[in-house]
């Protein structure tokens, strides 16, 4: 559960200051920039180790397809944080955690016991409580929040392609298993690039160096939650690893307070209950 949390911590620190950047310069750019450095420091970490590339032979579709669906997601979600509220596209994301979650219970059999599935329920339930404002919800209810779509999109990736990893960082060793996923993404970046060029001329990107370092700074936290979670999944349950990695929007929460001057609302208070339960309930199974 430990590496779990340490991937929160990362992806909730990636998700502020994507939202930050991504708002700046475009999400396309802060996802190009983000993913460019983490495929080159795992590159680095991969070189600087004996490690069997030929292993992964037997795995390459998984790989790509890892790649594929991965690619969507980080675009899809920085995509949603570009356009919508922290507030609603976080907590859309973390039931990224119940897709992978249902996948290891399929298709690796894995059987959580009976207590870790309770709280792993209700720490994603205080994760959405603590990341949303209900009262604002309610009152939009006739329209759709900005980035609703993209963010559903990033959630059911997500929960796709982080069982992916988690099947490839047990199959290959964590390094082998996240680098090949990394290297994999950027192909569809490339396309992306491509596709969109025109977009990122417009946004002046070279223009931008203090918001470059931002982009890095993104690429760097989501660096530290895909390796904490990769590690996990060498010796743990990806089911555990999906739930307590799921708290991650608490850090985003945690940081408008602080530096947005946002104010929680009820709700939110008891959906701070709600996952410190889950998580002690996780603890003690």
């Amino acid at each position: 559960m430990i590496f779990g949390l340490v991937a929160a911590l990362g992806w909730g620190l990636s998700d502020f200051f994507g939202a930050v950047v991504g708002r700046k310069i475009g999400s396309l750019a802060t996802v190009l920039i983000a993913q460019v450095f983490s495929a080159g420091f795992v590159t680095v970490v991969l070189l600087g180790g004996e490690h069997d590339l030929g292993a992964l032979s037997p795995y390459l579709g998984w790989v790509a397809l890892n790649g594929l669906v991965s690619a969507i997601a980080y675009a899809s979600h920085y995509r949603a944080l570009e356009l919508g509220p922290v507030a609603v596209v976080s907590p859309i994301g973390a039931t990224y955690a119940l897709v992978g979650v249902a996948l290891s219970m399929i298709v690796l059999g894995e059987r959580p016991g009976a207590l870790a599935l309770i709280g792993g329920a209700i720490t994603v339930a205080g994760v959405m409580l603590t990341s949303t404002d209900l009262r604002k919800l309610r009152a939009g209810t006739h329209g759709t929040p900005p980035g609703l779509p993209w963010a559903l999109v990033a959630a059911v990736t997500f929960g796709i392609g982080g069982f992916l990893l988690a099947y490839l960082a047990k199959e290959l060793g964590w390094v082998t298993g996240l680098w090949s996923s990394r290297v994999a993404q950027l192909a569809g970046f490339a396309v992306l690039a491509l596709v969109r060029r025109d977009d990122l001329r417009e946004r002046g990107l070279v223009h931008s160096p203090l918001l470059i370092a931002g982009a890095i700074g993104v690429g760097l936290t989501d660096l530290l939650g895909v390796v904490s979670y990769s590690i996990g999944n060498e010796t743990e349950f990806a089911s555990v690893l999906f739930v307590s990695s799921a708290v991650f929007p608490l850090i985003a929460v945690a940081l408008s307070v602080a530096f947005l001057q946002e104010r929680p609302v009820p709700n939110q208070y008891l959906g701070v209950g709600f996952v410190v339960a889950g998580l002690v309930a996780l603890g003690m199974s």
